[in-house]
């Protein structure tokens, strides 16, 4: 058979392996045969496989998929937590969309803001409970402590909403009805 050679204009994407009769290449690839006759693959470095067993480096593969388990289940923790970014976003714009007026939806829709970061914060634990491991080796208080942290800040614009609204007692004449209540900074009538 003839040989083939590589030709200099092909494109660096293609690649060949001479595998002829003869060739250096084929004796190089017989010189590495293992004892029972496989043929190790091209590009395949014994030596490196060697100098890593000599350093103890190579784990056992048990061990390397709980590191990948753990490292997942972590990556997946921190997901989580960033996900509430969205929920909270979109009470946001919600609130924001049902006005200031004192109607039932916009009532509704911040009473709904207040609750609903309150029962996420209660039930933290429960729900970061599915990332852990029963070894502790997963690290679940930075992904909770995000979520709590984003679910506070959908309640402080909860708060600053029912406070626009006029249902948070804001003055001290909503407390203590010996105060006069405040001037009003404007007055409307009907034409």
């Amino acid at each position: 058979a003839p040989r083939r050679s590589i030709d200099p204009t092909m494109s660096l994407r293609t690649w060949k392996v001479d595998f002829n009769q003869g060739s250096p290449a084929h004796l190089a690839v017989l010189a590495k045969t293992s004892g029972d006759g496989d043929v190790d693959p091209p590009g395949y470095n014994h030596s490196a496989l060697v100098a890593a067993n000599k350093l103890g480096l190579e784990a056992k593969d048990g061990d390397r998929q709980d590191a990948g388990d753990h490292f997942l289940k972590e990556k997946k923790a921190w997901e989580f937590a960033q996900a509430a970014i969205k929920q909270i976003g979109m009470y946001g714009f919600m609130m924001y969309m049902s006005g200031n007026s004192v109607h039932i939806f916009s009532i509704m829709m911040t009473f709904n803001g207040i609750y609903q970061p309150f029962l996420a914060i209660s039930k933290s634990g429960e729900t970061f409970k599915k990332f852990s491991d029963s070894e502790g080796r997963v690290n679940t208080l930075g992904p909770r402590a995000l979520y709590c942290l984003i679910q506070l800040s959908g309640l402080g614009f909860a708060l600053y909403k029912l406070a626009n609204v006029g249902l948070l007692p804001t003055h001290v004449s909503d407390w203590v009805s010996a105060m006069s209540t405040p001037t009003p900074v404007e007055y409307s009538a009907s034409a």
